[in-house]
C-alpha cells in the first residue's frame, strides 16, 4: 500500500486529502462570514449616516429661513417675544423607499446673550427602525434681530 502511495505522489496523482480540504473550506468560511459582517456594518453605518444628513438639511433649512427674514424692519416684533416653531411629521431627501419622519423644532429667545440679539435652537429629532432610540441633532446660533 505504502508503495502504491509512493508512486502515485511521484506521479503527481496523489491529490488532497479529506483533512486538507476541510481546513481549506473552514479558512474560507471564516473568511466569507467576515466579509458579511463587514457588509452589515455597512449598511448601518450608510443608514445612518443618511439620517443625520436629512437632519442637518432640515436644521440648516430653518437656520435659513430665520437669516433670510431678520433683516425685515417689520419683523422685530416677531422676535420680540420667546417662541417655540414646531414642524412636525417631516420627510427628509426625495430619494428614499425610508419612511423616516423628522421633527423639527426651534427656540427663539430674545435679548440672549444682550440686547438686539436672539438665540435660535433648532433641533431635528427622529426615529428608525436601526435604532430603538430616539435620535437628534441641535443646531444653536445667535442672530441679530434690530
Amino acid at each position: 500500500m505504502l508503495r502504491k502511495f509512493k508512486a502515485a505522489a511521484a506521479r503527481g496523482e496523489a491529490g488532497f486529502t479529506l483533512i486538507e480540504v476541510m481546513i481549506a473550506m473552514t479558512i474560507l468560511s471564516v473568511g466569507l462570514m467576515s466579509i458579511a459582517v463587514a457588509q452589515l456594518s455597512a449598511i448601518k453605518v450608510s443608514s445612518r449616516s443618511k439620517h443625520l444628513q436629512d437632519a442637518m438639511l432640515l436644521a440648516r433649512e430653518e437656520m435659513d429661513t430665520l437669516g433670510a427674514i431678520v433683516p425685515d424692519p417689520d419683523l422685530p416684533a416677531f422676535f420680540a417675544n420667546a417662541q417655540t416653531i414646531d414642524d412636525l411629521d417631516l420627510k427628509g431627501s426625495a430619494d428614499g423607499e425610508d419612511s423616516t419622519r423628522y421633527s423639527r423644532q426651534t427656540v427663539i429667545t430674545p435679548n440672549v446673550p444682550s440686547a438686539g440679539l436672539a438665540r435660535v435652537v433648532v433641533t431635528v429629532t427622529w426615529n428608525n427602525a436601526n435604532s430603538p432610540t430616539v435620535q437628534q441633532i441641535q443646531l444653536s446660533s445667535v442672530m441679530r434681530i434690530f
